[in-house]
Order: C-alpha cells, then sequence, then structure tokens
C-alpha cells in the first residue's frame, strides 16, 4: 500500500468510526419492532426450519413482491442470536455506516479525494442516513445497492473501465432485489446511456454477455418465480403502471416539492428556512458551474442521479423515505464538490460550513432517533422493542404464573402477527408458556398463538394491549374499544413508553 492510500485510509477511519457512534447512539433502546418486522423474522423461521423461499414480501398493492434475498441475509443474525432482532439491527448500523467507503470510491473519479473525503464525512453524519441505519427492513439494504449502481456507473463513464459497467448492473439488480421501486433506475441508467453513450467504451459480445449475467443473477429469484407462476406478476404491471390514479395529478408536484425539501432539511439544514435558501443557492451554482465547463460532465452525472431518483413521483403520491432509497446521496455528493472547491479558497468558511451541518444533523438525531424511525419510515411512532418487552414482563409478572389471555389493537387492524411473535420468542423464552390470543386474528397473516373468539372459554386473567394508534382509523379503534368494554371490566392500567397494557377482568 502506497504512502497516499495509508493516508486516505487514516483519514477515512475516523470518519467510519464516527458514522457508527452515530447509528449506535441509543442502541439497542430505539430498535423498532412492528408488524413488518415480525412478517419477515416468521418468514426467516420457515427459510431455517428448512422451508426455502424464492418470493419476498408482497409491495403496498398486494400484487408485486420485493426481493426474496433480504430473508436469506437475515437469516444467519437470528440464527446466532436466537431470534433477537436487535441483531439484525446491529448488522444494518454496521452496514449503512460502511457507505462512507462507497461513496468515497464514487466520488474520485469525479472530484478527487478531498471532495470525496468531504463526502464521506457528510454521509457518516447525515440524518437520513441514520434514519435508514434503524429501518429494519429491506430498504435499507438498498442505500449500499443503489451506491454500488452509481460506483459502477462512475467508474465506466470516468474511467472508462469495463468493469463499472458490470458493477453498476449487478448493483442495479441487487437494488430491484431490495426494494421494487428501485426497478426506476432501469429508466435511469438508459438515461446515461443517451447522455454518455459518446463517451462510453464500445462493448463487444463477451462484455454484453458478461453484464446481462451481473444483472440477472440478483433478480433471478424473480425469474423463477415469474416461471412457476405463470408470468402472473408481469401479466399485472401494464394495468398497475397506467392505472395509477395519483399519477399527474395537480398535486403531483407537491410530493415532488417536498421530498428535495426534505433532502436538505434531513442532510444539510434542519431549519426549514435555511433550507429553502440553501436550495436557491445550490440552484444558482449548479447553473454557474455547468455553464463554465469545467465539470459539465460531472455535474450532469449528479443531476441524472438526483432527478432520475424522483421519476417516481410522475406515478405516485406517496412521500415515504424508501421510494427514493440513495437519491440524496447526489445532493451530499454535490455538497461535497461545492466545500472542497471553498476549501481552495477558504479553509475557514469551509470548516465552519461543515460544523454547522455537522451540529444541524446531531440536533435531529438526538431529537428523533431515541424513538426509532420516524412516520415517514415507520408509521406507530416509537414502537419499541424495548417497550414492547417490557409490556410483556408487565403482564407475565401480574398473571403470576397462571394462565391468561391476551388481545391488542394493531395495525394492521386485528393482525396479531407482531405479538404473537414477541410472545413466542420472548415470552416462551422467559416465562415457559404463551397466551391465548383472545380476540379476532386475521387469516392469512404468521403467528401460531391459540385464538379462542368465544369469551367465555377464555382465561379469567386477561389484558388488553393498545398500541400506537397512527394508521389505525378512529372509527376502528373506537369500535374495538367499545367491543371490549361489552365483554371486559378495567381492573388496571400501565403505559410503557407509547403502549398501553389494560389489566381485564370478564363481566
Amino acid at each position: 500500500m502506497n504512502l497516499f492510500k495509508k493516508k486516505i485510509l487514516l483519514l477515512l477511519l475516523p470518519i467510519f468510526i464516527l458514522a457508527l457512534v452515530l447509528r449506535f447512539l441509543y442502541y439497542p433502546q430505539n430498535t423498532y419492532f412492528g408488524f413488518d418486522q415480525a412478517r419477515d423474522v416468521f418468514a426467516v423461521r420457515e427459510i431455517l426450519s428448512g422451508n426455502l423461499k424464492i418470493v419476498g414480501p408482497p409491495t403496498a398493492n398486494g400484487v408485486l413482491h420485493h426481493g426474496v434475498l433480504y430473508y436469506y441475509i437475515f437469516a444467519p443474525f437470528y440464527f446466532l442470536s436466537g431470534g433477537d432482532p436487535t441483531a439484525a439491527s446491529v448488522f444494518l448500523r454496521v452496514l449503512n455506516a460502511s457507505g462512507i467507503f462507497l461513496i468515497f470510491l464514487v466520488v474520485v473519479p469525479l472530484f478527487g479525494a478531498r471532495a470525496a473525503l468531504f463526502a464521506a464525512f457528510l454521509f457518516a453524519v447525515s440524518y437520513e442516513q441514520t434514519q435508514f441505519s434503524l429501518f429494519l427492513n429491506h430498504p435499507a439494504l438498498a442505500v449500499i445497492s443503489v451506491l454500488i449502481f452509481y460506483l459502477g456507473l462512475s467508474y465506466w463513464i470516468f474511467k472508462k473501465k469495463l468493469r463499472g459497467l458490470y458493477i453498476a448492473l449487478f448493483g442495479l439488480g441487487l437494488s430491484i432485489q431490495f426494494e421494487f421501486v428501485e426497478t426506476q433506475l432501469l429508466a435511469v441508467f438508459v438515461l446515461f446511456i443517451l447522455v454518455f453513450r459518446k463517451t462510453l467504451p464500445k462493448l463487444d459480445f463477451k462484455s454484453i454477455v458478461t453484464s446481462s449475467l451481473m444483472f440477472l443473477l440478483p433478480v433471478s429469484p424473480y425469474l423463477i418465480s415469474e416461471i412457476k407462476n405463470s408470468f402472473f406478476t408481469i401479466s399485472k404491471l401494464p394495468g398497475l403502471i397506467f392505472n395509477q390514479s395519483d399519477a399527474g395529478s395537480p398535486g403531483a408536484s407537491f410530493p415532488f416539492l417536498f421530498i428535495i425539501n426534505r433532502y436538505f432539511m434531513d442532510n444539510l439544514a434542519a431549519n426549514e428556512s435555511v433550507a429553502v435558501i440553501i436550495q436557491l443557492i445550490f440552484l444558482i451554482l449548479l447553473v454557474l458551474f455547468i455553464h463554465k465547463r469545467e465539470y459539465r460532465i460531472q455535474l450532469t452525472f449528479l443531476c441524472l442521479w438526483f432527478f432520475g431518483g424522483l421519476l417516481v413521483y410522475f406515478f405516485t403520491n406517496n412521500d415515504a423515505y424508501f421510494y427514493n432509497t440513495g437519491t440524496s446521496i447526489a445532493l451530499i455528493i454535490f455538497s461535497a464538490f461545492l466545500l472542497s472547491y471553498l476549501f481552495s479558497k477558504n479553509k475557514f468558511l469551509t470548516f465552519s460550513i461543515l460544523a454547522l451541518i455537522f451540529i444541524s444533523n446531531i440536533y435531529l438525531i438526538t431529537k428523533n432517533n431515541p424513538l426509532g424511525p420516524n412516520q415517514k419510515i415507520n408509521p406507530q411512532i416509537g414502537l419499541l422493542l424495548k417497550d414492547e418487552q417490557k409490556v410483556i414482563d408487565f403482564i407475565y409478572q401480574d398473571a403470576r404464573g397462571e394462565v391468561f389471555a391476551v388481545n391488542a389493537l394493531t395495525m394492521p387492524y386485528n393482525v396479531n402477527t407482531t405479538w404473537s411473535y414477541l410472545f413466542e420468542w420472548y415470552g416462551k423464552k422467559n416465562y415457559g408458556y404463551v397466551p391465548v390470543w383472545g380476540g379476532d386474528a386475521a387469516d392469512g397473516f404468521p403467528g401460531n398463538l391459540q385464538v379462542e373468539n368465544a369469551r367465555s372459554r377464555l382465561p379469567i386473567r386477561r389484558y388488553l394491549i393498545i398500541e400506537p394508534q397512527e394508521g389505525i382509523p378512529s372509527y376502528l379503534a373506537k369500535a374495538f374499544l367499545s367491543g371490549e368494554e361489552n365483554y371486559t371490566e378495567v381492573t388496571g392500567e400501565k403505559k410503557i413508553g407509547t403502549l398501553r397494557v389494560l389489566i381485564q377482568k370478564p363481566k
């Protein structure tokens, strides 16, 4: 290793440590565990028991599915920890922190090592990225796969390396595997080819075959599933694309602008007014630098990355984080480029701006991260594993070893998957037995607790868990609680975090 590479590594190491520290603040107390997480653990348990899967969890429309690979990625962590979700959370936090190395490699061919170091630092302290690291679900993996995609494009376009194309297509396939919405990157990839076609290395038959294989490898489970199911999903795609009720609606520009503003606030300036001012400054500087031509190609690359990642908002008004995973990294890189340029003019001002960005992100991290992922990632704020475990401890201790029934107001409504897993894993491990589920439980969802709908056959000891009610229609919540009042009397109540436990007895 030459002296320059050693120096770079020595500079990246403290940035990586900083990234780890920020992502592990409040661990394990801020580990979120809701329906999606419980559903996935049940799937992992099936795989570990020998029931291999080729289809991942359903998307919001219920027709398409995400890739299955992340089940297999999570499996070793659940196996080694005995089913503890905090083990998988450790992996995701470390994985996200490692993105500082990838973003460094992406930026070097564009703007050099100094800008790459600034980019690594901005990624390390990014509030948005710390939020992705807390997201115990498949889109968190897409941050890294999207970086791999753009790393490949960076090497292909700016270093003229054919292996860059292979890396890009592998990253593209991985991104689709981890988050189906990332199929939008296919359009982005085509845009890159059209814009940079005159400067790209020529492809021969061998390179075309290799490129195709690199893409097909990570998406092969999709292909196997489609063949097995007579291409059911592919047959439904045209209808899903052209029947989007909110696509192109008058409000469609709102999430587009909202998302851009959120990028600035979550990465550069927490204050909305300051974020808007920075947006205007960045737009002016972007136009000026493109006009000067010196960095036109590199900035075109970033513009395609940034605005290409927003293509999905032509088809949806959903403003969830995972609809454009990795898009804001282009903003981080542009910020790093500007800081690198300023560094050669005024070092004091450069470090002052870096300090302000750091303070802004720390403010958001310390304000929001103790409660886990924010509401745009997981709708139920503060549904944390530590509180769920305290709820279970409270119930078992109050039951004093006697058989009891439990019911819950859940999101999704009447789905007991979350609490079924928690009682099967944590409850049985620590107390030796599990309760009866004393209420309705929707069919078709994972969970092994015995369900008893007849109130007369339930044990005398009964408990009702009330989850945070974000995402639960108020009329359903009201009807559920009214139904409970008809059959039971509340003799005690305990509030734990954002959860409530009612101690009940039959009327």
